[in-house]
């Protein structure tokens, strides 16, 4: 009987394995990619959309309804200007950058003045720790 479930879980083992090893060399291949995208993107960030983004502030942030329609236009003219930069082949890739990094700066802004005080507070920190994971994966892609 032991035997039966030992070669019937081993099989199930390998794919749970390959499954893990894909989607952790998926997230070291992309992640360099983020990088352009500013403090806010790393690699979560660089991905969504402002839907998704409205969505993950919304339940982390506690924001209100009147929140959400303030913060929905911001999210998407960031988004359309930052494809638009990412899609400019006129720049060079430090002024690329440097552009990203002003759009993103003002995006801020305009965020920081919809949230209250306390909520500025948590999506520093939720900054923050992007951040730290951002260049802990980064560390770990340019040591392979």
């Amino acid at each position: 009987m032991y035997r039966k479930f030992s070669i019937a879980v081993l099989p199930l083992a390998f794919a749970a394995g390959l499954l893990v090893v894909g989607q952790t060399t998926h997230a070291l291949q992309t992640a360099p990619a983020a990088e352009d995208h500013g403090a806010m993107s790393g690699h979560a960030m660089g991905r969504m959309t402002p839907e998704s983004r409205l969505k993950m502030l919304t339940e982390k942030l506690d924001l209100t309804d009147d929140q959400q329609a303030k913060l929905k236009p911001i999210l998407e003219d960031e988004s359309t200007q930052m494809k638009t930069l990412h899609e400019d082949t006129s720049l060079t890739p430090e002024d690329k950058k440097a552009k990203m990094k002003e759009l993103h700066e003002s995006s801020t802004e305009k965020i920081n003045a919809v949230l209250t005080p306390d909520q500025q507070s948590k999506w520093k920190q939720m900054k923050q720790e992007m951040m730290e994971k951002h260049k802990e994966m980064k560390g770990q892609a340019d040591h392979q």
